[in-house]
Formats: structure tokens, sequence, C-alpha cells
């Protein structure tokens, strides 16, 4: 064996590698049984949007809006509350949960053992983003129910609508877990998450996709991650006859750009979360 062969090459690192895979699984496996069984949990991030666009709609929608304009209004809606559940499933699921294990002094116990952070860190976020992708997922049906329109830009849609929020849900767990660590109680922690989660959605102009109640510059709302992310899968599943009717102005972002911002923030967060980890919660000095 040459001595410049990488180190996942030797034995060591293969079983070094299988031994994280298996450790993030388990953690992975353990978070999403907690996540789906705690009723506040899904409350929160499946009832309450899903609540939030029936109201919307109910008050707001009918007799606003002109009747072929109406489908296409009720879409940019849906997907504005489904990335809003996104946004509090992020939140929540780090919130709540790590708050537990904070409480509980799991993590004295984590310490001890052989475990790597980043599998620990892996497994939640897995655990997050498919919380995440069911909260969004959830509202669609039932904007097709109340009449929304939904069509495919283009073929590569699906993916660019699973890319903006996987990436911009890694930003909103990093959030979460700053916020856990800080406030070590799950009660506390959750009230502030769910509180950013709506602060971010009505101050944005419910994540970008009606800038008239926006107070900031207009071309801010691609920049920024929650609303960037929104205003990406609007343009990709709400298709209307004109562009006069899509999503309001600015023009939403080339994919490719939208998507590689979307991936620096990530990217960004997701240093932040593996040193928060690491040294907060496992307090280990040294890396990786």
């Amino acid at each position: 064996m040459t001595a410049d062969t990488t180190t996942l090459s030797t034995p060591t690192g293969r079983r070094d590698l299988e031994r994280w895979t298996s450790q993030s699984r388990a953690f992975t496996e353990r978070y999403v049984r907690e996540l789906f069984r705690d009723t506040g949990v899904l409350f929160w991030t499946i009832g309450f949007p899903a609540g939030f666009y029936l109201l919307t709609i109910l008050v707001f929608v009918p007799g606003d809006v002109p009747a072929d304009v109406e489908p296409y209004v009720k879409a940019s809606i849906a997907v504005s509350y489904g990335t809003f559940g996104a946004i509090i499933a992020a939140l929540n699921s780090f919130s709540e949960q790590l708050g537990a294990d904070l409480e509980a002094d799991r993590y004295v116990h984590f310490r001890a053992l052989s475990i790597a952070p980043t599998a620990d860190l892996a497994g939640r976020m897995v655990a997050g983003a498919t919380l995440a992708l069911v909260a969004f997922a959830v509202v669609l049906p039932i904007g097709v129910a109340t009449g929304a329109s939904f069509d495919l830009r283009s073929g590569f849609s699906p993916l660019y609508v699973l890319a903006a929020l996987v990436t911009f849900a890694v930003f909103w767990m990093v959030v979460a877990v700053v916020v856990s660590v800080a406030v070590r109680n799950s009660r506390y922690a959750s009230i502030i998450t769910v509180s950013l989660a709506l602060v971010a959605f009505m101050l944005s102009g419910y994540n970008g996709t009606d800038p008239s109640v926006f107070h900031g510059p207009d071309w801010l709302l691609n920049w920024m991650p929650h609303t960037l992310a929104t205003r990406l899968v609007a343009h990709h599943l709400v298709v209307p006859p004109s562009a006069e009717i899509g999503i309001a102005p600015p023009v939403a972002p080339d994919a490719a750009v939208g998507l590689a911002v979307l991936a620096a923030y990530a990217v960004l967060a997701l240093g932040v979360g593996i040193a928060t980890t690491r040294r907060v919660l496992y307090k280990r000095e040294v890396m990786p």
C-alpha cells in the first residue's frame, strides 16, 4: 500500500466510516420516532400551517381575486404556508428534542461513549428534514382541494423544489441548535423557535410571496434563505398562463443561481452546527 493512500481505503478507515454510518442511522431512527410520535410537534408543523392556509382562503381570497387568477393565487398561498410549516418543522425538530436531551443530561452519557458528534447531528438533520418535507407536502393536496392549480415548470422542477427545501431546512435547523443550546429548556426553546418562524413569515411578506407587506427593499426577497426558497418553489410549482399572474416582483432568480445561494447558506450553517455540537454538546476541542 502506498504512502499516499487515503485513510478511508485502510481497514481502520472503513471501520470508522461503517461505525459513523451505523451511528447516524441509529440516531435518525431514534429522532424520527420521537418527532412523529410527538403530538405537539405534529400540531405546530402540520396542523397549524394547514389550518392557517384554510383560514386565509376562507377569509381573504373570496371576492378579492378574479376567478381566472384565483387558482394560481391559492397555489402561491399554499406554497407559502407549506414552507412556513417546513420552517416550524426544522426549528421544532431540534428545539424540543434537543432541549429535552439537554434537560435530561443525556449528553453527559453520550460524551462517555464512542459517539461521533457529527453522526448525532446528521441523524437529527435527516429526521428534521424529513419532517420539514412532510409539513410542506401536506399543504399542497389541501390547496388542490380548495381549487389551487399546480404544475411543473420543467422536468427538473421536482429536483429544484427538493433541493431548495432541504438546503433552507438545514439553515433553520442550525438556528434551532443555537437557540436550544443557549436556552437549555425545551419549553422555552419551542416558544422562541415558533415565534421566530411566525416573525420571519409575517415580516417577510408571507415568506416573500406578498412583497406589498414587506417593508424592506424588494430585491432582498431573493436573498434571504426562507424567502428565496419559497419563491423558487413557487416559481417551479405555480405556472400561470401569463407572467402578470405569477409571483409578484421581483422576478425569481434562475434555479442555478438561487440554489447556489441556498447551498452557500446551508454550508455556512452546517459549519456552525458542527462546531456547536462538537464544542458545546460533546465538549470536544479537537476537529474533526
